[in-house]
């Protein structure tokens, strides 16, 4: 018998099964399963990539602390930085502030290392230095008065554009390019030190704005309202009230609430939903002419807020009768509000004011913010209370006593009360760095 007497065929109804396709119920079934699978994946998914993304902002302030650190070492008078990121106060954000100090050593590129959480990706201030928003009122004069243009020629005093975009900077500057950017914002004791003061007791003590406006031009929140950027010396006077680890220096920027630009509100700044900053066309337009001249790269997006440089500083009044480490509110006893600073990592969107000025006023609540501190480490600080004891109001420590209220209304100032003292307790420091000190060797704090 030849071998092909034993050849196998496939009888028709083994042909037909071996070629049967998915009837519709199974197809369905299995699409079925597949979506649940997925429903499953992808929350984890998201809450895997915010981790990553609270990491990375982590990760980004911890190399900007070594390079605080080394820029001290190299300092004549020990200072971790030059100054804040604030081109009308400070200076040329170029060559002065915390911002120009680690892209012109090299030591880190802050434009090139944002919080990746936030929404907002460029500073107000160098939206002024753009020339996109409006800086009058700023401007010091004492710091900009021997300033020069990359002509050679001098700023005029009385010429705004002087100051600012390609009047000042030039038309060939890449200034967006180099990193000088932020959404970072530094604390009053990072970038002024301990505010200057009128009084030894009562509220000159404890006031942002001390310094004579008859100085030479150093309008208000400006470098002669505290006695010197957060240096080497002021962590090591012996009349120290507390030490590097409990004095934070920096954390995400909440939205900008410059007075002069309207939008909506985003849960950031102060909660004034009339002021908080929100790029429009015409803020665009101008900040990516500034950007990019050849009109290729469009960093400012319509609709985006513009985020904070720097806190206040002492301006949240300890409520009457409690006991802080800084004192017992008496109704004068100001500390340090973090209300610039924005604890939007894992936050969600909550109810913090039903009966806001300008109707119901929501903000990112409930969620953390990783702080540096000055000994250069970095931690998550949780926004756990705060506004009417509630669980996370969007601040942390001192909070807005009516939210959304506005400038000059009642309940518009920031106060620190049990829940928010609890809330940064044994944490973050908001009193001032030294004592005060007075005639006889004695001090008053």
């Amino acid at each position: 018998m030849s071998n092909d007497s034993f050849t196998c065929t496939l009888s028709p109804l083994h042909a037909s099964a071996h070629h049967r396709a998915f009837t519709l119920v199974e197809l369905l079934v299995t699409i079925a399963i597949i979506g649940i699978l997925l429903g499953l994946l992808l929350p984890n998914l998201a809450a895997v990539q915010t981790t990553a993304k609270a990491s990375a902002a982590l990760a980004h302030i911890q190399a900007f602390g070594k390079g605080f650190l080394d820029h001290a070492t190299l300092d004549k008078e020990g200072r971790l930085s030059t100054g804040a990121f604030d081109h009308y106060r400070d200076g040329d954000i170029t060559k002065i502030g915390w911002v120009a100090d680690l892209v012109n050593t090299k030591f880190a590129n802050p434009g090139k290392s944002l919080d990746p959480i936030s929404r907002g990706k460029i500073s107000e201030e160098l939206a002024f230095a753009a020339g996109a928003l409006d800086g009058h009122g700023k401007l010091n004069e004492i710091r900009w008065a021997t300033a020069t243009k990359p002509d050679g020629t001098t700023v005029d005093m009385a010429e705004e554009d002087d100051f600012h975009s390609t009047g000042y900077f030039g038309t060939s500057q890449t200034v967006w390019d180099d990193g000088y950017n932020t959404n970072f914002a530094t604390t009053w004791h990072f970038s002024r030190g301990d505010n200057n003061i009128s009084a030894t007791t009562g509220a000159g003590a404890y006031a942002v704005d001390a310094s004579p406006h008859d100085d030479g031009g150093d309008p208000e929140m400006c470098p002669l309202d505290g006695d010197g950027p957060l240096s080497t010396a002021h962590l090591a006077d012996p009349t120290g009230l507390t030490s590097a680890d409990k004095i934070a220096i920096m954390g995400p920027a909440q939205v900008g609430n410059h007075d002069l630009d309207h939008g909506e509100d985003h849960g950031g700044g102060h909660g004034h939903s009339e002021q908080d900053v929100i790029i429009d066309a015409e803020k665009a337009a101008a900040f990516n002419a500034f950007a990019d001249q050849t009109g290729r790269k469009r960093p400012a997006k319509i609709g985006d807020p513009l985020v904070e440089g720097m806190t206040d500083g002492p301006a949240a009044t300890i409520k009457a009768g409690l006991a802080t480490p800084w004192g017992t509110g008496d109704g004068t006893r100001q500390v340090h509000t973090l209300a610039d600073i924005a604890p939007i990592h894992k936050a969600k969107r909550g109810l913090v004011n039903p009966t806001a000025e300008d109707g119901r006023l929501f903000r990112m609540v409930g969620g953390s913010a990783p702080i540096l501190f000055a000994d250069g480490h970095a931690a998550r600080i949780y926004d756990t209370g705060g506004y009417a004891g509630t669980r996370g109001d969007g601040w942390l420590g001192p909070f807005q006593e009516a939210p959304g209220a506005h400038e000059g209304d009642p309940g518009h100032e920031f106060v620190l009360d049990t829940s928010a003292l609890d809330e940064i307790r044994d944490q973050i420091w908001l009193g001032r760095i030294r004592t005060i000190l007075v005639a006889g060797g004695g001090s008053a704090e």
